[in-house]
């Protein structure tokens, strides 16, 4: 039915003589349940389409690109897009750019069949299983939680004879317990988007928010210290190291002339090793290719310290007079951006009991209220949501509040251990990883 839906908006481009041009359409799917407490709420299904045509005006040493999003696949709706994308690529001038040529591109699945064949049957298996593993712990209580399933079909048409389809699935899990003892109240809320069933892993999810939620009730502000030895967990960890390392290795940064990696020189310490990995199995943008039509790659960014690649899409190529890496992503509003899909750094060669067992003094963070660094020094500065205080080895009371603070760019250069252990968060696989000289304030 979806291809019938691009045919329809092709043919009404090619009836207007347009020469280059592009639609991306996306049908949804999301099955959701809301729950009060540890009851359901209220669930829903909701059917979403729609898609996103661009055209190009070429002109000289420059091109002018018209974007649009639509949702109707009435023809008089979608003439009235074509024209006002028109107008846009008549008007608006960026640097020389045309769209992928077509390719061979090897498919890789993306979907959980079982989910496919029967989404609401699934959907209550799913929740029933988290509210069981939630009513285990007697000390804690749900407040509110989310719930959803994801079913996306894309399909990517251009005027260069590229014409792609996909289907994905993914979930989205969004969950707050409370623990209340002696008048003081704990809460902790947890969301993210997961790619895979066997990573919802609700046994181990739902120890760790209760763990948490109850440790916060004799969490104390942390000791301050210059020169604090620091654990950052692998959600934290993804809100340093991406912003900052994910943008410096792009063509983007580099063009910009704003990026501080040069190829072969060494910018992190032996030990590291990150790799954008658009292919990775169980990975939230794992794809066979990327919003422009290129090969999705695994691409080695930094390898034992040395800087080894950057990540193009295909304006930057173009600028750069190389290829696309498979780095071209979509936006919400429909345009490219030059950007990750997953990160993913390789795991070292000890255990987290084993790296906490090593400190003498020191931090474990697993959460900060808003871990923003720059992008282009790396320096950032954080609340303290969620931690623990290490003496002789061991957790030896909770932490919340105060500061953490240090440079991501210093940080890749000073990893004083990277556990075995890693976990997905969002579009990455990273593992625990240790710092030296991080500065915390209380």
């Amino acid at each position: 039915m979806n291809n019938e839906k691009v045919e329809l908006i092709r043919k009404a481009l090619q009836s207007k003589n347009v020469e280059e041009y592009e639609i991306y359409l996306v049908s949804q799917q999301i099955y959701e349940t809301q729950f009060l407490k540890n009851q359901i709420d209220s669930e829903r299904e909701i059917n979403d389409l729609e898609y996103i045509i661009r055209i190009l005006s070429q002109r000289n040493n420059e091109t002018g690109i018209g974007i649009v999003k639509g949702n109707s696949i009435d023809p008089k709706e979608i003439e009235k897009y074509i024209n006002t994308c028109l107008l846009l690529a008549k008007n608006n001038s960026t640097s020389k750019y045309n769209f992928p040529e077509k390719k061979s591109i090897s498919q890789i699945s993306t979907a959980d069949q079982k989910l496919i064949k029967d989404p609401p049957r699934a959907k209550k298996e799913i929740c029933e299983e988290l509210i069981t593993e939630i009513n285990e712990y007697k000390d804690v209580t749900p407040t509110f939680g989310r719930f959803r399933i994801h079913i996306q079909k894309r399909f990517l048409n251009n005027s260069n004879g590229i014409d792609l389809d996909d289907l994905r699935t993914f979930f989205y899990l969004e969950f707050s317990l409370k623990t209340q003892e002696n008048g003081k109240l704990s809460e902790y809320w947890e969301s993210e988007y997961i790619k895979e069933r066997e990573h919802l892993n609700f046994n181990k999810r739902v120890e760790k928010w209760a763990r948490i939620s109850k440790d916060n009730l004799k969490a104390k502000p942390p000791k301050s210290n210059k020169q604090a030895f620091v654990i950052f967990s692998p959600s934290l960890l993804k809100n340093a190291i991406n912003p900052v390392v994910g943008f410096q290795a792009l063509g983007k940064a580099f063009h910009e002339k704003v990026s501080i990696f040069n190829l072969n020189e060494k910018v992190a310490s032996d030990n590291f090793t990150i790799i954008d990995n658009g292919l990775l199995e169980g990975g939230l943008l794992t794809n066979a290719w990327d919003g422009e039509g290129n090969a999705q790659q695994k691409n080695e960014i930094i390898e034992n310290g040395i800087f080894k690649k950057r990540l193009f899409d295909q304006k930057y190529a173009i600028l750069e007079n190389t290829i696309s890496t498979g780095n071209g992503i979509r936006t919400e509003n429909g345009s490219i951006t030059n950007g990750n899909t997953n990160l993913q750094i390789l795991p070292g060669d000890i255990s987290l009991e084993e790296m906490i067992s090593n400190v003498k003094e020191g931090y474990y963070i697993e959460k900060c209220s808003w871990l923003n660094p720059d992008e282009f020094s790396g320096s950032f500065g954080a609340e303290i949501r969620n931690g623990y205080f290490i003496k002789n080895g061991r957790f030896s009371n909770p932490i919340k509040g105060g500061n953490v603070s240090g440079n991501v760019l210093e940080m890749i250069k000073n990893c004083q251990f990277i556990s075995k252990e890693t976990e997905f968060s969002s579009n990455s696989l990273f593992p625990y990883i240790a710092f030296p000289n991080l500065t915390i304030s209380s």
